[in-house]
């Protein structure tokens, strides 16, 4: 099964949302969001504003941004660290108040000192606020492409409502959960990367406009043109079944925005399709009147027999999994997946299926 994206910086919910159902999961032809470079950097700096003695977190930060502090001079830390018996950052104290250098790199190392003592004050913010503050404190977003930029922004969208240990907790499970993925699992991928793949399930998230096509092609003809072939490429991935979903309000970019449909959407032959409306209830006043925040939000709603997830018995292939259930009346069908079988499409009035 496949899960397939038009930029990396939607997998980060995709991820998590996996993570909490606990399925395994594997990023294909890129990393996993919490596996960026700019994003391990960051969570370095939380961790040694909350413990200045985390020598890992400190190796890794100590010249990121560059502020001229090269190996020789790290090397000479870990030295007078390992001879004293010290953390790094004390043996660069230690180095600083003895002058036992040359005085432009203690400039440099008393500098750094006032950087992370400077963040102490950080413990008290919330996760997102200390992760702007590390940000703005150390300038590490002024050299960054736009791409790392915005993964920064999304770094922040994940640590809302969380103080600064509970965020770090969170982001010591991802990563040992990474290190432990089994080799069977859910392939998650941009639709470039997905070119010459073929999965039995496939998803495709975003269909919106915006994200498909992408806004940076939404004004251009031959761009629009490439944006509808990169859909139809993640339309071809699946063997079996495909599922395209969209959202009617998302953050994106670290706004929180309304969202239409892809144009792209208006191309495929509904009669081929089974179409699906999330349903949203309809919030009534104190005097009868309907929300008008809600009631424009119209919905079909169809009641099937059978909830995705549940269990049934199948008189020749046994126990399975109901996956989908759709259509309507006399032709309501239902998707079964059998261990062994494999999916199975039953037409619900002779499937003979028993509820468990």
């Amino acid at each position: 099964m496949a899960v397939l994206y038009r930029i990396n910086l939607q997998s980060r919910v995709i991820e998590e949302a996996l993570r909490r159902e606990g399925i395994p999961y594997r990023v294909v032809g890129g990393m996993s969001f919490y596996e960026r470079k700019e994003v391990k950097d960051i969570i370095a700096y939380l961790r040694l504003c909350v413990n200045h003695h985390d020598n890992v977190s400190l190796r890794r930060i100590i010249n990121t941004p560059h502020r001229g502090i090269g190996s020789a001079t790290l090397n000479k830390i870990e030295q007078e660290s390992k001879r004293r018996g010290l953390s790094l950052f004390e043996a660069i104290r230690r180095i600083c108040k003895t002058k036992s250098s040359s005085q432009a790199v203690i400039d440099k190392l008393d500098l750094f000192i006032k950087l992370v003592i400077g963040m102490s004050g950080l413990k008290g913010s919330t996760a997102s606020e200390a992760i702007k503050s590390v940000i703005e404190l150390t300038a590490y977003a002024e050299e960054l492409e736009e791409q790392r930029i915005q993964n920064l922004a999304e770094l922040m969208i994940s640590a809302e409502g969380s103080s600064i240990d509970e965020f770090l907790d969170r982001a010591s499970l991802v990563t040992r959960l990474d290190e432990s993925m089994p080799g069977d699992a859910i392939s998650l991928m941009t639709l470039h990367t997905a070119k010459g793949l073929e999965f039995p399930v496939v998803f495709i998230v975003g269909i919106e406009e915006g994200l498909i096509p992408y806004f940076k092609s939404a004004d251009n003809e031959e761009e629009v043109y490439e944006e509808r072939r990169l859909f139809y490429v993640g339309l071809t991935r699946a063997k079996d079944i495909l599922c395209l979903t969209g959202a009617r309000r998302r953050r994106i970019f670290s706004k929180r925005q309304e969202q239409e449909p892809s144009r792209f959407l208006k191309d495929i032959p509904r009669e081929h399709c089974h179409w699906v409306e999330k349903a949203v209830c309809k919030r009534v006043s104190g005097n009868g009147s309907t929300d008008k925040g809600f009631a424009r939000n119209k919905a079909v709603v169809y009641a099937f027999p059978y909830k995705t997830g549940c269990r049934v018995r199948h008189p020749k292939w046994g126990i399975g999994v109901v996956r989908d259930c759709y259509g309507k009346g006399e032709d309501l069908k239902v998707c079964v997946n059998f261990p062994g079988v494999g999916i199975k499409r039953l037409a619900l009035k002779f499937a003979q299926l028993e509820r468990i």
